[in-house]
């Protein structure tokens, strides 16, 4: 996990995996280390009754399980179900935790479609997409949004279109861009926007919008530059790289083993997208 814990309590046989970022643990000290450096990633449902078993079984705290059972049937937030874990061991001293707490807080005194955006963009950074699109969505549902600045809107329109941009949307995409430039102003919106027209292919729009917002030569090539930039490091991908060993085992004559790569490529690339549209 990028640190050297010293455990105190009993190794589990198998780990617990927290699904949104694809991270084991084997021990509370490392679930303590998780949540600290993943707080603003911290929701009720991260902490089920799967992790409850496994608390039970693999770490056998009975005690801190059946407290932990209770927090999440009697629907408690989220801080209590931190605090009821980081209090389990002696990992973190109780400023550190009172530091937690106070993080928490002020997530929690922040309007409730502030939260969700959090949310969403917890999310979204974990490339969780489709989960990120439900919860950007419910924000629109709650009349709280109504007192946002515009800006607010547009930030989260350009999220939403990152997020259908990344499972292949892209008109969806190049018009929540677009919603979201009219909203916020904001030259990066107004750059992805034009990014999903050239992905669409849609030539007579992109230079289209060129000529109407009268877009100087001088960012259309700094533009052109990231455009080309975003290309190379997905050609350098590693599905790049995996289309182009297709080609090599075609042009050398490689059949069995083409078939071979074609089916176990296709299963990665199912598995992935199913990570990305659910958590």
């Amino acid at each position: 996990m990028g640190k050297l814990i010293q455990c105190s309590g009993c190794i589990a046989k198998e780990p617990y995996h927290f699904r949104l970022t694809k991270t084991n643990v084997y021990s509370i000290e490392e679930v303590c280390y998780y949540i600290r450096h993943n707080i603003y990633m911290m929701q009720e449902e991260v902490f089920d009754r799967e992790f409850v078993l496994w608390l039970r079984n693999e770490l056998h705290m009975k005690e801190t399980a059946d407290k932990l059972e209770r927090l999440i049937q009697e629907q408690y937030n989220i801080k209590d179900i931190v605090v009821t874990l980081c209090c389990s061991c002696d990992y973190y001293d109780e400023g550190e935790i009172t530091e937690l707490i106070h993080i928490m807080d002020d997530l929690g005194s922040l309007p409730k479609y502030a939260r969700r955006k959090y949310k969403g963009d917890n999310f979204l950074r974990c490339r969780s997409y489709e989960k990120a699109l439900e919860e950007y969505e419910r924000i629109f549902e709650s009349d709280e949004i109504l007192q946002a600045e515009p800006s607010v809107y547009g930030d989260i329109f350009h999220n939403m279109g990152v997020a259908y941009a990344n499972i292949g949307e892209f008109h969806k995409a190049s018009e929540l861009f677009m919603k979201a430039y009219e909203k916020n102003s904001r030259d990066a919106s107004l750059a992805q926007y034009l990014f999903s027209l050239r992905l669409c292919k849609d030539v007579e729009g992109y230079k289209k919008t060129i000529k109407d917002l009268g877009i100087t030569e001088e960012k259309q090539e700094q533009w052109e530059k990231e455009y080309q930039r975003a290309a190379e490091v997905c050609a350098a991908g590693r599905p790049a790289r995996q289309i182009e060993r297709l080609r090599e085992l075609v042009k050398n004559g490689s059949v069995e083993e083409y078939y071979d790569k074609v089916h176990a490529y296709i299963a990665e690339w199912k598995n992935e997208y199913r990570r990305q549209i659910s958590v």
